[in-house]
């Protein structure tokens, strides 16, 4: 059926004025007619097998007609075909919390020189890698997630203490508060506890992740947003910003499933206005309560500042802020971890400024000679435990900055240079093998984001400078063994959520494109066997982007142009 005015219809006017016949109009003409017309249903003649007495109808143009099919075909093709999907994934709900999608549509062009994490997220594109599918919708209610019955008490309970061990010093929650006093106290913020939550459950079972994540992750996405409208935020809203932000890829199952840099730029610019000509809390406090809310603002300037590093988008705070954050690590009452906070907000101030400037090219020797300076500055904390992090953040400094100068217009690959990022992204990666644990599985995104860009730089590398390299006497085969131990490597940590298992998919499926020859010989059983990937093969990231629409999808270019964009060797 379709919708024709008297006034419009072509029979009509044939029958009345036949020397008069004009083409139907198009239909959103009707939309703007200044008269009023009075519609009536016209059928649309279907051919039938019994015999009927003809009757009167409005006869569309074969050419209108014949549109109107083809695109009624067509709807019915889309229809079906979402009909399938819809059915594979209910088949598939609470056994997958990542689904491999066919391409089938063409990727926006490349952008010539993309930032680290930009260039994780169009790996992650061509690896296949997808959010979870749809999931029943949340309560738009503000109870928290155990009053809704979502999470029983008892797994709430035991989640929170797994939560505390391994994630609470980053919101500085209290090791001597009993577990029971600080599930109420967490409950008091729907949004903190289901943050908490979500961490932690990656860390359960299989399982339960299947059953809990999604739900809480979309609980998370709805409880946030109203907290963005909400000024004057109490200190759980600004734990729950963090939690989210460090692990913006293990929450939703793809890189920036969550804008950490626009989360962490809210919270900044509310603190901000919380503390007037401060610029954030006072670093000079004695009271715990003080001290807390100074390591939580420091760590929030971590997380912002990686951002602004990973993603190449300006940052909310000054040197002054900066400078600031070095205030609490002289008083003495701070311990190893929150003396590396403050010196992680200093060298990602560093790379911000000199190695990824918003203006200009980089200069690669200022950035270096900056980069020392660091070093010297707190070159204490080498010599402690856990600098293993200081290090590849330093190492991460200047593959940033040749990696920055080397993608700009009209720049050239020499010997030196090109070695100096092969060298720079195998350190990182066997630094970060060599000097795993048990609390490897327990670390911020940012590093397996570190991790992930020094394997896709190193790829790209070889692939398009690799006979020059041979050249150079460059063991080009153990460099190609080396990311593929990587990959069998970031698929042994934690469970099949966690995040280095979707990372190694997508260091996976680049390694594979750019590497296809590889072969991976056993030396134990004399065998050699093709690296293949074939389950992520020719596959595209359907991307969640009904978050920050305007912010997160913008930047996803594909890998091919990316390559070819490498410039030439000098």
């Amino acid at each position: 059926m379709c919708f024709v005015s008297k006034a419009q219809d072509p029979m009509l006017r044939q029958r009345r004025h036949p020397e008069r016949l004009s083409p139907l109009p198009h239909p959103l003409s009707l939309l703007f007619t200044r008269r009023r017309v009075r519609l009536r249903f016209l059928p649309i003649p279907v051919c039938r097998a019994e015999a009927r007495p003809p009757r009167q109808t409005a006869w569309y143009p074969p050419a209108i007609y014949r549109l109107k099919l083809h695109r009624l075909e067509r709807l019915e093709q889309t229809v079906s075909a979402l009909v399938d999907r819809l059915d594979a994934q209910a088949q598939n709900r609470g056994t997958l919390t990542r689904a491999v999608q066919a391409r089938t549509e063409e990727r926006a062009p490349a952008e010539a020189n993309p930032a680290p994490v930009l260039l994780i997220r169009d790996a992650a594109t061509d690896a296949g890698v997808s959010p979870p599918g749809q999931f029943d919708s949340i309560s738009s209610s503000t109870s928290d997630v155990i009053s809704s019955g979502l999470v029983t008490l008892a797994t709430a309970h035991s989640l929170l203490q797994l939560f505390r061990v391994h994630y609470g010093r980053w919101v500085r929650f209290s090791e001597h508060t009993p577990t029971e006093t600080l599930l109420e106290q967490v409950r008091q913020s729907p949004l903190l506890l289901c943050s908490v939550l979500l961490i932690a459950v990656r860390h359960t079972t299989q399982a339960l992740a299947d059953e809990l994540a999604p739900r809480l992750f979309r609980d998370a996405q709805r409880l946030v947003s109203r907290a963005l409208l909400v000024a004057a935020q109490p200190a759980a809203h600004f734990q729950a910003v963090l939690i989210l932000s460090l692990w913006s890829t293990t929450v939703g199952q793809q890189p920036l499933s969550i804008d950490g840099w626009l989360l962490t730029g809210y919270a900044l610019q509310q603190g901000f206005a919380c503390f007037p000509g401060r610029g954030g809390p006072r670093q000079d406090a004695e009271q715990q309560q003080d001290v807390d809310a100074a390591c939580l603002w420091n760590h929030l300037c971590v997380a912002h500042l990686q951002y602004c590093v990973g993603t190449r988008r300006q940052a909310l705070l000054r040197q002054e802020h900066v400078d600031r954050c070095a205030h609490p690590a002289g008083t003495g009452s701070l311990g190893n971890y929150e003396a590396r906070m403050v010196a992680e907000v200093k060298l990602y101030w560093v790379m911000y400024t000199e190695c990824c400037p918003q203006t200009g090219p980089v200069d690669v020797q200022a950035a270096k000679a900056a980069l020392q300076d660091w070093k010297r500055e707190w070159a204490s904390l080498f010599e402690e435990p856990r600098s293993q992090f200081l290090q590849m953040g330093f190492h991460f400094a200047h593959l940033v900055a040749y990696y920055q100068s080397a993608r700009s217009p009209q720049s050239s690959m020499d010997t030196s240079v090109m070695r100096e990022m092969v060298d720079l992204s195998s350190t990182i990666i066997n630094l970060a093998m060599d000097t795993a644990d048990d609390r490897t599985r327990h670390l911020t995104d940012h590093i397996y984001h570190i991790i992930t860009f020094s394997a896709l730089t190193l790829c790209r590398l070889v692939h398009t400078y690799e006979e020059q390299l041979r050249m150079d006497s460059v063991n080009v085969d153990g460099l190609d063994g080396l990311v593929a131990r990587l990959v069998r490597w970031l698929r042994c940590i934690g469970l099949p959520c966690h995040a280095a298992h979707l990372l190694s998919d997508v260091v996976a499926s680049q390694f594979q494109k750019l590497r296809p020859d590889y072969q991976a010989s056993d030396a134990a059983a004399g065998v050699t066997t093709q690296y293949s990937l074939s389950a992520l093969d020719a596959a595209l990231l359907s991307s969640n982007m009904g978050f920050y629409p305007d912010l997160i999808g913008s930047e996803l270019f594909g890998m091919d142009d990316g390559v070819a964009s490498w410039p030439q060797w000098n």
